[in-house]
């Protein structure tokens, strides 16, 4: 046993490691490296499988935002088959906002009550077949009821699928999950209304549905077969896992945590700011390029969109992997880079209302996307580090109902405004909302995220101690 050990301490071959192996008695040699082989190959799995999850939900989130845009890109075809006026049009969009807004709350109540999985799993299922049915219409109030039930399902993803992002990613991997999964809203804007187009130009608006949908479907299925529930905090320091007091809080409780903490307040005014003015951006940017600058349509459309999205993809990352790092040391470091954001992009949306010339408007519109996507990286995980793991859905969920509600109304306010100091001046005095809202950030960082973010932890310790 002797001569075998010391055969095996002297070998530089691997031939010779395996014959010492080998000859080890009893084979107790071959069956601790194989254990510990599968030690190896199950803690790769384990590390790896966070990412997996992330992708399933970036198709998700995809298909997500391409089931509401898709109906944007072939309004002509629909309105001219089905005989629809504009105002139906509009109709047909408003009712998916208004219907998200209303239920996004519940669905983030329901997140911090039952299984995310069969939520998203339900959601994802009754938005594609939805979208598939839409297809399938013959008549304006048969499509208006099915674009408000893909709202419906659409509104109950978004605060389960955060949460488990959160319970799957710790404090150093969290946000730059987040940004990647924030990804998928860029690609659906861009990608979907473009692919939409293609497809209703040369098989018809109906076949886009259809094809969106079925796709839908089909991921149902892998999600019904990927997805494992995490247990809720299991990230967290000193985790509260077994703890039903915090994680099966009730749904008062829930509510006013929200609320109670200041730091989560901020975080939601400045949502709702940032919001009315994106909102704006989006609907009145493609106008804008239009009128003072004569594009074509078709052109407006896609120079409106392509460097905003371009720009916040590539900020949304940079701004997530920044603030992972610089939350190890402290957590208020998401909050100063989400400040960042904010006041980084403010001046640049004036420029944008201002700009003299295509290729300004051009970089304005690029420059504000990349601080907007700085500003997003943290848009949920610096929530997280003030809001126990059994509230976090339920606050995500009241955020976008605040952020829908407020934000919808912007398109109107800033029409209205045009009219008396032009589009571009209107669209350009939205920047004060970018303005406030970083302003707002900065006395969270300096007065109330650091002391929220305490007091959060410490019932966590407390609760893992009982």
């Amino acid at each position: 046993m002797f001569r075998n050990a010391l055969n095996l301490l002297s070998v530089n071959h691997s031939s010779n490691i395996l014959t010492s192996i080998d000859s080890y008695p009893s084979g107790i040699m071959r069956s601790g490296m194989a254990a510990h082989l599968a030690g190896d190959t199950l803690d790769r799995r384990a590390r790896l499988y966070p990412w997996v999850v992330l992708a399933l939900f970036w198709v998700c989130y995809f298909l997500n935002h391409a089931d509401r845009q898709i109906l944007f890109s072939v309004f002509p075809l629909v309105k001219q088959e089905l005989g629809l006026s504009n105002t139906q049009l509009g109709l047909l969009g408003s009712s998916f906002q208004w219907i998200y807004a209303i239920l996004v709350p519940f669905a983030g109540l329901l997140g911090d009550s039952i299984s995310r999985k069969n939520i998203i799993l339900s959601a994802l299922l009754v938005w594609s077949a939805t979208t598939v049915c839409s297809g399938l219409v013959s008549g304006f109030l048969l499509f208006l009821l099915l674009r408000a039930l893909t709202g419906a399902g659409e509104a109950f993803y978004y605060p389960a699928a955060t949460s488990i992002i959160g319970d799957y990613h710790g404090s150093s991997t969290r946000a730059f999950a987040m940004s990647i999964h924030q990804t998928s809203l860029y690609f659906g804007v861009v990608v979907s209304g473009t692919l939409a187009g293609y497809i209703g130009q040369h098989f018809g608006w109906r076949t886009a549905f259809l094809v969106f949908g079925g796709t839908g479907i089909a991921v149902a299925v892998m999600i019904r077969l990927f997805l494992r529930e995490p247990v809720r905090g299991r990230q967290e320091e000193g985790s509260v896992a077994a703890d039903a007091e915090v994680v099966k809080a009730s749904v008062w409780a829930r509510l006013s945590e929200a609320f109670r903490s200041r730091a989560a307040l901020a975080l939601m005014i400045s949502f709702i700011g940032m919001n009315f003015a994106g909102v704006a951006v989006v609907t009145w940017s493609p106008t804008l390029l239009y009128r003072e600058f004569h594009y074509s349509l078709a052109e407006a459309g896609f120079h409106a969109t392509i460097y905003h999205q371009l720009g916040a993809f590539l900020g949304v990352l940079v701004g997530g992997r920044l603030a992972d790092r610089w939350a190890v040391r402290d957590c208020k470091g998401r909050v100063w880079v989400q400040a960042a954001g904010l006041l980084g992009a403010a001046p640049f949306l004036y420029w944008l209302g201002r700009a003299g010339s295509p290729g300004e408007a051009f970089l304005a519109l690029g420059a504000f996307g990349v601080f907007r996507g700085v500003y997003d990286s943290n848009l949920f995980a610096s929530v997280f580090e003030v809001i126990t793991p059994g509230a976090r859905s339920t606050t995500v969920g009241l955020m976008l109902s605040a952020g829908f509600l407020f934000g919808g109304s912007s398109p109107v306010v800033v029409g209205w405004l045009s009219q008396y100091v032009g589009l571009g001046a209107a669209v350009g005095a939205t920047s004060a909302c970018f303005l406030a809202g970083g302003l707002l950030m900065v006395l969270n960082a300096r007065l109330w995220f650091g002391s929220d973010a305490r007091r959060m932890r410490e019932r966590l310790h407390a609760a893992a101690a009982v």
